[in-house]
């Protein structure tokens, strides 16, 4: 997987994703994982990507490292997961306070704005979401 961030934290506990399969009787896409394991905590390359002519501003990829008292993963994953009954998984946020993020199921990213509380797919699956930081 590519790194399209600066200054990841590079103290990963992905003991998350065990916590999170179990809990939702879920397994956890390989690709994500493989995302995190190379991005979490990190600043974007870029902080603007553009989607069909759409601006879409990237503040910060989410944390694996419980001592980020911001950006930690786990209040935000365990929201999305309970309210889409373990599909949705956040990656990233923007200054605003949205989400991006990865359905768990199809491998789709979604950019999530809490104002009206709707989905925008931006991208068919990671490697794409990724290739917008180009």
């Amino acid at each position: 997987m590519k790194r399209i961030s600066v200054n990841p934290k590079e103290n990963a506990d992905t003991s998350i994703w065990a916590e999170v399969e179990k809990n939702f009787n879920i397994a956890v896409r390989k690709d994500i994982k493989d995302f995190f394991a190379v991005n979490a905590g990190g600043r974007p390359t870029r902080n603007i990507i553009v989607v069909q002519g759409e601006e879409y501003e990237v503040r910060i990829f989410l944390s694996l490292d419980a001592q980020d008292q911001y950006y930690y993963i786990k209040k935000p994953l365990l929201n999305f997961l309970q309210r889409t009954k373990g599909r949705i998984i956040p990656i990233g946020i923007d200054s605003g306070d949205n989400y991006y993020c990865v359905n768990n199921e199809n491998g789709k990213v979604y950019y999530w704005s809490a104002e009206p509380d709707e989905y925008y797919c931006i991208a068919d699956n990671l490697e794409m979401f990724i290739n917008l930081f180009e």
